[in-house]
């Protein structure tokens, strides 16, 4: 459980190829809807909590944001999806999809630190 109901933020970029989705300079960029419903049941269903999901492409959603503003400005969208416990940043970049329970367990050890 989530200490003080804090609230499990994922702040993503939708999925897109902006090379072509044929193109073989670079792959897509962002993350999948698919993706992004797996982080958000697999933490709602693992800590049952609230999960929060910003679009980073909306900048007046993610202004209030500093730490993750912070992040996207240096490292870009490679560093997404960037996931929150409150005001803490708990991952950065995509999370193993093969070990979903591992995002669970680090926002559980995040909380366990608050």
């Amino acid at each position: 459980m989530v200490p003080n109901n804090k609230t499990v933020r994922i702040f993503m970029m939708p999925q897109n190829f902006p090379c072509g989705p044929q193109s073989s300079c670079c792959g897509p960029v962002g993350q999948s809807e698919e993706e992004i419903e797996n982080f958000k049941s697999n933490i709602q269903g693992g800590l049952g909590c609230e999960v929060e999901v910003f679009d980073v492409t909306n900048h007046d959603a993610i202004r209030s944001y500093e730490q993750v503003v912070q992040i996207l400005s240096s490292y870009g969208p490679k560093a997404l999806p960037v996931i929150t416990l409150g005001d803490d940043v708990v991952s950065i970049g995509n999370p193993a999809i093969d070990a979903p329970n591992a995002l669970v367990e680090a926002i559980r050890e995040k909380a366990n630190q608050i």
